[in-house]
């Protein structure tokens, strides 16, 4: 029979192994390709938040965002802000969309795409941009529109249909 262990160590190496496997299973929260493109930088926290201001003129009150740049000077740029619940991400991205309705902004009027119920597309600094609600996220999606319809296609699809 074999002798059982005593002491913290093997409880440790269980609680190391079972954060090894969850790591393992865990899904990044921005994908390493994008587009075609390999995802060159990674904003979160402190310096996501800014870039967010930077992009909406204000605070963005997520619970958490990142910003991802994929390709040589930065080809496509995915910000994703994640809030406490789809509900309050649902929210945000009305006024989002009311906001660049207006036409106070440097966007020109979102549309909605006929291929893809649920983003909304604008034109503006940075090229095109692709923005919809998924679950508890909000994804704004910049640059050349290839690139965009594509990576569209290969990010999470919004929550539910269509928003006017």
């Amino acid at each position: 029979m074999r002798p059982v262990a005593r002491g913290p160590w093997p409880v440790a190496r269980a609680a190391l192994a079972a954060a090894v496997i969850l790591a393992g299973c865990a899904r990044a929260p921005l994908p390493r390709r994008l587009g075609g493109l390999t995802r060159t930088r990674v904003w979160s926290g402190e310096s996501a938040a800014k870039l967010m201001e930077e992009l909406h003129g204000r605070s963005v009150a997520a619970a958490s965002s990142t910003v991802a740049e994929y390709g040589r000077g930065g080809q496509l740029r995915l910000y994703r802000s994640r809030f406490g619940d789809a509900a309050t991400a649902h929210g945000t991205l009305l006024r989002m969309l009311s906001r660049l309705e207006t036409g106070e902004t440097p966007f020109s009027p979102p549309r909605e795409l006929r291929d893809y119920p649920g983003h909304w597309l604008t034109v503006g600094p940075g090229g095109h941009h692709a923005l919809w609600e998924s679950d508890e996220s909000v994804y704004w999606l910049a640059g050349e529109p290839g690139r965009v319809q594509q990576a569209v296609e290969e990010l999470p699809a919004p929550s539910s249909g269509h928003w006017t």
